[in-house]
């Protein structure tokens, strides 16, 4: 193990040249049906995962599975040969894949989803146990999650332990879902902040707040004022609450205005069009995407990291956007337009 960026920055960037390019895509879409698919997969680097699955399932479920565990192989990989700062703050970059799996376990809970398709949706990559995660899959419903994932102790677990309790008598998704945010983003910002991190870290760190606030006040424009009094997430730096509060009671779209300028400006003119959020989403996508890469030019800190772990996390979801579309026999044209949103 190492602490010195040079070293572990050097394993980072051989790590991303292995992710998947414009030729697997194209493969990708191209291939016939969902066989051919997997066929184009078993040519990638993801070959040992997906025999392994396939070994134990079928389908998607196969899939699902062995991406799953390349991204765990992944982000244990990188804590392998880091040390001091460096892996503390890895393992506060992997600490977003816990929010992504208790998330993932409430929407099937909430939609009455079954445990391989919650399971399909797992990516074990932080410090929640994979075995941990099963049992939380394999509760009966959003109380007996809440039960299982208490075993943690972890700021996100805690506050799913509340949401769920809220849950019970007002089963607003879309609120448990923004308590969990706030809980993680107050957390990871504290243990940012704990650790010292480097300026820009933090920065980006706030973008990706910044980022969940405008998510919100854009899918709940229109709704009564005091349905968006707790879904606020402090920390951001660009948009504040009266900017977010603004946009909310503003169905219009006038309020977008106070995006000029900022680095969510092209949002604005995306939401207003007729792709609305998706538009949106993908202009959102951008700004981080965009802010990762400048943070990895810096050769000796932790921005090449945080650049390859969301390239990574973009991966996956677009390998299960495709193993979907080819199982299910989508158009081609719709599939590549939604692995463009993905």
């Amino acid at each position: 193990m190492s602490s010195d960026y040079g070293y572990i920055n050097a394993r980072v960037r051989g790590m991303r040249a292995k992710l998947l390019g414009p030729p697997f895509y194209q493969a990708a879409l191209d291939a016939s049906d969902f066989r051919a698919f997997t066929s184009s997969l078993a040519q990638t680097p993801y070959v040992k995962e997906l025999e392994e699955a396939q070994a134990r399932s079928t389908g998607l479920a196969a899939v699902d599975h062995a991406v799953a565990r390349n991204v765990y192989h992944t982000a244990h990989s990188l804590l392998t040969f880091s040390d001091g700062q460096p892996r503390e703050l890895i393992g506060l970059l992997l600490m977003r894949f816990d929010l992504a799996n208790v998330k993932a376990i409430a929407r099937g809970k909430h939609a009455g989803k079954g445990l391989e398709e919650i399971e399909g949706s797992l990516f074990p990559a932080g410090e929640l146990r994979p075995s941990l995660l099963e049992q939380a899959a394999m509760a009966s419903d959003m109380a007996a999650a809440a039960q299982v994932l208490a075993v943690a102790r972890s700021e996100v677990t805690s506050a799913f332990v509340r949401a769920a309790r809220r849950y019970q008598s007002d089963p607003d998704l879309y609120a448990l879902e923004v308590a969990l945010d706030q809980a993680y983003y107050a957390a990871i910002l504290s243990r940012a902040d704990a650790a010292d991190v480097p300026k820009a870290l933090k920065r980006y760190l706030q973008l990706e707040v910044d980022a969940a606030n405008l998510r919100t006040a854009l899918k709940i424009r229109g709704r009564a004022p005091q349905a968006a009094a707790d879904l606020f997430i402090r920390g951001g730096h660009e948009i504040k609450r009266a900017a977010f509060d603004a946009i909310v009671n503003d169905p219009e779209g006038a309020a977008l205005g106070v995006l000029a300028g900022g680095s969510f400006a092209a949002v604005a003119a995306a939401a207003a069009g007729e792709s609305g959020l998706g538009a949106a989403e993908a202009e959102i996508r951008k700004v981080l995407d965009a802010s990762a890469h400048r943070l990895s030019l810096a050769p000796l800190n932790i921005g090449v990291v945080v650049d390859y772990l969301r390239r990574k996390e973009a991966e996956a979801a677009q390998l299960r956007l495709l193993a979907r579309g080819k199982f299910y026999g989508v158009p081609r044209e719709t599939l590549e337009r939604e692995l463009a949103h993905a």
